[in-house]
């Protein structure tokens, strides 16, 4: 694989899903990132606030670099320079995307209604990609997109664990509606694309069943009460953990 092949993606053919799903890339990554999250709670449990912002920053600067740099190289590879496609590049079109950005406009801000969504939302998105791959290890290579995948999602889970054991977020219940709020924003923010800026498209999972549910009604409404019920059962998780920690 040449240099050009490798940023651009190029003569990187697919490989079958069955071939890939929990072979040895899928076990290595998975391994990495539990490895990451115990190791780093453990050494960083007892250190400094200094010490935990300082890893925060260096794992979210992480994200950042390849957040910018992915558009730049998708940018300079471009050939379709519509406004649609622009958009495309530039802004964050998936649920892991938009967990990122607002993880790194949060935590840069220290805003903490960010914080508590980002952490919510980017623990779903890092968990159902660690368990079921879609991107990253399907190629033949790992060209500098599935390095930009997988590290991100890596590091996404391990950040959005690691903002909850090194205390970092709380999540109290008084909070909750804020992270239903952010939710509501961002999947009004999918229906935005999928129906007015891209009509056709398919973002948030707004659109078609990705659970292949047959049921004989819109099954957003059955995707709407599951999110629902993950940020509940996730909160009093949480807060039953703080309670015994308290004690």
């Amino acid at each position: 694989m040449s240099f050009h092949d490798w940023w651009t993606n190029e003569n990187n053919p697919s490989i079958p899903q069955q071939e890939y799903l929990y072979g040895t890339r899928h076990i290595i990554m998975l391994a990495v990132a539990l490895v990451l999250v115990v190791v780093l709670s453990i050494v960083f449990a007892r250190k400094s606030q200094k010490a935990k912002n300082i890893l925060l920053t260096i794992l979210i600067s992480i994200l950042l670099f390849f957040e910018i740099s992915s558009r730049v190289v998708n940018l300079a590879i471009c050939t379709d320079f519509s406004w649609q496609n622009i958009l495309k590049i530039l802004l964050p079109m998936h649920i892991c995307s938009v967990a990122v950005v607002t993880l790194i406009i949060g935590y840069f801000s220290k805003n903490k209604i960010l914080m508590n969504f980002s952490t919510v939302v980017g623990f779903l998105a890092t968990i159902a990609f660690l368990l079921y791959p879609a991107v990253g290890i399907n190629k033949m290579y790992i060209s500098f997109t599935c390095l930009y995948s997988i590290t991100s999602h890596i590091v996404g889970f391990v950040v959005s664990c690691l903002l909850i054991n090194l205390g970092f977020v709380k999540l109290k219940f008084n909070d909750i509606w804020q992270t239903f709020l952010c939710f509501a924003i961002m999947f009004a923010y999918g229906v935005l694309l999928d129906f007015v800026i891209l009509p056709g498209s398919d973002y948030m999972y707004l659109v078609n069943d990705p659970l292949s549910l047959d049921i004989t009604f819109p099954y957003q409404i059955i995707y709407g009460a599951l999110i629902a019920l993950y940020i509940l059962v996730f909160y009093v998780v949480l807060n039953i953990k703080n309670k015994k920690h308290s004690v």
